[in-house]
């Protein structure tokens, strides 16, 4: 009798040739975790080393598990099935889990991942922890011809107490392996050298490799299973780096929302999952951190929502939201079950729908950017099972409805885009059965439950296009009046941006004008010039013997130039801006302008009126010419008032101008509103007259009736809303002295809005900082702690070998320099252990000197204590205090570094207050708020964030810093940090 053989290669074919990809792979993996009642499953790569880790907490395998479980192909006790082996173990106090490994071969996905693995499992039964199972493959021999499955000998140890197996064991265990290719009649002498390279390669010490990861480690009481792949595939990395702003890569479309976190009502998930990506030239990354996927908040963020149930019929039944209004109770029928159940069993969705411009979205500037990028590159409808995802599904280019295959045809009919909607197809494994996967996980089985639940799904959408969102539809009044909307306001919102953008680089640019004019002595020079012309005029006038005309000269040169220095004033004068908000960087310029111009009109503008009163005088008594005062008022008052009447004119017809064109507007959008609801109504009558109604039934009747009023309501109401919205305005406007105020609250709410879009990205800016900094200082303590150990180990050579004496000694001087800076530093680190102490001053002065002792030498500056600061102690955190006295020091160093000897830093005391002062370069009052702001900063290149931080910090621990308007003795500028009142 025959029987069937199974060659080596079959476990090739279902294995690495059966699947399509690492990412779907690692997939798998996770699911083999999930079925273990993992809490966690974690991915290492570490890409120098060419090592993948995956890591799970689960229950582990024994060794009986191991050889008749994970070395028995299609292990049909997951199936459940009577006659097959016992189920798999459960945990006690944790919901059963459904199994999702069907097929009993998915273990063999890891062979996609590197040809060389070493697994490690320890398993936990009744709260028992057993021994340590290891075990070593290397799948390249299952690829070889001529060799049966049951003549591989796969090298399995066991190891009590959670001890691992040091690296003369797993050498061992390679040379128990290597025997096996003897049994391999095929063998090629290369390819025996290339296993022989491998075997010589993997010199793993898996003691170093599980504490890389305490938490997830199989010694002490940690039990799981992972698998140490070495060499990883270099197809990885390409799986990993594929990643644009556009596109995510294949390893993000496969892992991310592997369980489902985006909908609002969705399950605790019982498992997490983490890809930790270790690049050889930058810090770790969490590939499918939190985060990374749709929120809870984006999704409901979104325009529109779709959520329901679709029952054993294929009938659904749920609410449909519109612009997130409130949803409306919807059901659809589907025609395919014609009283049947459908074989692919009831399902639930829950979709979120992103329209596709800004002019069309609820959400506004960044917020709708971020989301349309995170749509772009993971947008799609994904399947979850059990709350675990299925492959391919979600996958923005496997649009597996045909969504955007109809988008193509007629996008205005079909409406839906795969790439601007995210959502959940839920069904469950005792409910919908007969979807079942394919062998290489490339998604379900196109039997008649897959063909079933396509179609449903396609009708779905299709029911929703043609009732909400088509011009036709039903239901699709209210979208199409919110997005007509939303495009009107997008479009004033656009065309007062354009017009506040014009005005802000006008006004930019006359105050840059000012500060060029106000830096080179411009309005002195011009001032100048006015009083050499005055004084010459006045010599002219003097020299007049006529009394009567001499007197009328004297007025009329003194009345020129109070005109001329009016004019010149006028030239300097920027009016604090009308009509636009002004960015945070403008408001600081300006607030600079003023208190400069303030300084003008004292030192200049001012000297100039007065010397023009008492020159004139002066010279009329030289010339005995009597000048009557009250002459000299009125003539200087009615050429004043020439002045305001003229510009009351010219305004007067500016204001007429844009008055009449106004006027002409409005009349024609009036007459043409009229016209066009005159032409539709006759359209329709003509229309109406054309159809016969003979022979029609009272549906087609009731159909025309119904077609024929909403065109004529339609644009009555569009020409009713236009016209309200323009006599609305027109009631609106304020003709009283409180226009201007009304004027300047629009201003102020503009302002506002700008203000927290520029608070918004800085803050954003600070919080990636502050991120990049965590991770830089996590891998900078690593290497500095790798440093320390290489160093000692090195001091074992440098005592044994004289030549390498001399290169130790460099390294360690070297180092301990650079050691003394990193423990300057510790005190700014021990917030995990905040407690409020004693902080003297002299604890602060030594601190400071230490640090900067070598950048005081430098640049010649002396750090100077007096005698009050000596005496100052008060309680607080000091991680809170001395990084504002860093921050102090380092930007006086920096304004005082060019500034001519002696360059001073004074630390004081007065009372309960900190005083910090210096004599470098002095800061102009209106600046003394705006160094405080975040992203403010005067110094070229600066972020501005010292002080922001610093100011920040103090208020938490009950501090205030400001600068003091009168500086300390022999100083140029004074901090004051005092406690909160």
């Amino acid at each position: 009798m025959a029987k069937f053989r199974t060659r080596a290669r079959t476990v090739d074919m279902l294995g690495r040739q059966q699947i399509s990809g690492i990412p779907t792979a690692i997939s798998e993996l996770f699911k083999n975790a999930h079925d273990a009642y993992a809490d966690h499953v974690e991915v290492d790569f570490y890409r120098s080393d060419r090592l993948f880790v995956l890591r799970d907490d689960g229950l582990g395998m024994t060794r009986d598990d191991f050889e008749t479980r994970w070395l028995t192909l299609g292990t049909e006790s997951k199936l459940g099935k009577e006659s097959g082996m016992s189920l798999p173990p459960r945990v006690l106090g944790k919901a059963p889990r459904p199994v999702l490994g069907e097929k009993g071969i998915g273990r063999l996905a890891i062979a996609a991942v590197g040809e060389q693995v070493i697994i490690v499992s320890r398993a936990k039964r009744d709260e028992v922890l057993q021994d340590t199972v290891v075990a070593y493959i290397h799948w390249r021999i299952f690829e070889q011809p001529g060799i049966d499955l049951d003549e591989i000998q796969i090298p399995v140890r066991s190891y009590p107490d959670g001890i691992l197996p040091d690296e003369s064991e797993i050498a061992d265990m390679l040379t128990e392996f290597s025997a096996n290719l003897d049994k391999l009649k095929y063998l090629s002498d290369s390819e025996r050298a290339r296993f022989e390279a491998d075997f010589n390669k993997t010199r793993l010490n898996l003691s170093e490799v599980d504490s890389l990861i305490p938490r997830m480690s199989l010694t002490g009481e940690g039990h799981g299973t992972h698998f140490i792949i070495s060499p990883a595939s270099p197809l990885l990395d390409a799986d990993i780096d594929r990643s644009t702003k556009e596109e995510a890569s294949p390893l993000e479309k496969a892992l991310l929302g592997f369980t489902n976190t985006m909908t609002p009502d969705h399950l605790q998930p019982d498992i997490k999952t983490a890809f930790r990506d270790y690049p050889e030239d930058g810090p770790e990354r969490n590939i499918i951190a939190e985060g990374e996927f749709f929120t809870i908040k984006e999704f409901l963020s979104t325009d529109h929502h779709f959520e329901g149930e679709f029952d054993e019929y294929g009938q659904f039944n749920g609410h449909i939201s519109i612009y997130r209004e409130s949803g409306i109770p919807y059901s659809i029928e589907w025609k395919g079950a014609k009283g049947r159940k459908t074989a692919c069993g009831p399902f639930k969705v829950n979709v979120a729908y992103l329209q596709g411009s800004l002019n069309q979205t609820t959400l506004v500037g960044e917020d709708f950017n971020l989301l349309f990028q995170k749509a772009e590159r993971l947008g799609g409808l994904y399947i979850y099972k059990n709350g675990i995802r299925i492959l391919p599904y979600g996958d923005t280019n496997y649009d597996w409805l045909e969504i955007e295959k109809r988008r193509t045809k007629k996008a205005s009919r079909y409406f839906f885009s795969h790439r601007r909607m995210f959502g959940t197809v839920e069904i469950d494994q005792s409910q919908n059965k007969e979807l079942s996967e394919k062998a290489g996980r490339e998604g379900f089985r196109e039997n008649k439950a897959y063909r079933e639940f396509r179609e449903i799904l396609k009708n779905f959408f299709l029911n929703l296009a043609a009732e909400f969102f088509n011009e036709s539809g039903v239901y699709s009044g209210e979208f199409l009046e919110r997005r007509a909307e939303l495009e009107q306001a997008e479009l004033l919102r656009k065309k007062r941006e354009h017009q506040s953008s014009q005005k802000r680089k006008v006004f930019a640019t006359q105050l840059e004008d000012f500060d060029q004019a106000y830096r080179s002595n411009e309005p002195e020079r011009e001032a100048f010039e006015l009083t050499a012309k005055f004084q010459n005029e006045l010599e002219h006038a003097a020299s007049i013997t006529d009394e009567r005309r001499a007197a009328y000269e004297f007025l009329s040169i003194e009345s020129n130039a109070r005109q001329r220095l009016r004019v010149l004033e006028e030239k300097y004068r920027i009016p604090r801006p009308k009509g636009f908000a002004v960015t945070a960087a403008l408001e600081r310029d300006y607030n600079d302008y003023l208190h400069n111009h303030q300084k003008l009109q004292q030192t200049t503008f001012s000297v100039f009126r007065g010397l023009v009163e008492g020159e004139v005088s002066q010279a009329a008594q030289r010339a005995r010419v009597e000048l009557d005062r009250r002459m000299r008022v009125e003539y200087s008052l009615r050429e004043l008032a020439t002045q305001a009447e003229s510009v009351g004119r010219s305004e007067r017809k500016n204001t007429i101008t844009v008055l009449e064109s106004l006027d002409d507007l409005i009349k024609d959008k009036v007459k043409e509103s009229v016209v066009q609801i005159n032409e539709e109504v006759r359209n329709v009558l003509m229309e109406f007259n054309t159809i016969d109604f003979t022979d029609l039934e009272e549906t087609a009747v009731f159909d025309i009736r119904d077609r024929l009023e909403s065109r004529i309501i339609l644009v009555k109401d569009r020409k009713q809303e236009l016209l309200r919205a323009i006599r609305t305005q027109l009631e609106n406007i304020n003709l009283s002295d409180e226009a201007v105020q009304q004027v300047d609250q629009l201003d102020a709410l503009e302002q506002r809005v700008l203000t927290l879009e520029e608070q918004d990205d800085e803050q954003m800016r600070l919080s990636q900082l502050g991120m990049a900094i965590e991770i830089i200082n996590h891998e900078f303590e690593s290497t500095v702690r790798g440093i320390r150990d290489s160093l000692r180990r090195l001091k074992g050579w440098a005592d044994l070998n004289e030549s390498l004496d001399g290169v130790y000694q460099d390294l360690r001087i070297s180092f301990e320099h650079l050691d003394g800076y990193l423990t300057l530093f510790t005190p700014l680190q021990r917030r995990l252990y905040r407690r409020a102490a004693p902080i003297s001053g002299p604890e602060i002065f030594e601190y400071i000197t230490n640090l900067f002792r070598t950048r005081f030498e430098r640049h010649d500056i002396q750090l100077v204590a007096t005698p009050q600061f000596n005496k100052q102690k008060i309680t607080g955190y000091l991680s809170s205090f001395l990084p504002v006295f860093v921050n102090l020091v380092d930007n006086a160093i920096y304004w005082s570094k060019d500034r001519p000897i002696p360059r001073t830093i004074e630390f004081h005391a007065e009372g309960d207050d900190f005083l910090v002062s210096n004599n470098g370069t002095e800061l102009i009052g209106s600046r003394f708020d705006s160094v405080f702001q975040p992203g403010v900063s005067y110094k070229p290149g600066g972020r501005g964030l010292g002080l922001a931080i610093s100011r920040e910090a103090l208020e938490k621990a009950g501090y205030s810093i400001q600068i003091d308007d009168q500086a300390r003795p022999n100083m140029v500028i004074t901090f004051r940090i005092s406690p909160k009142q």
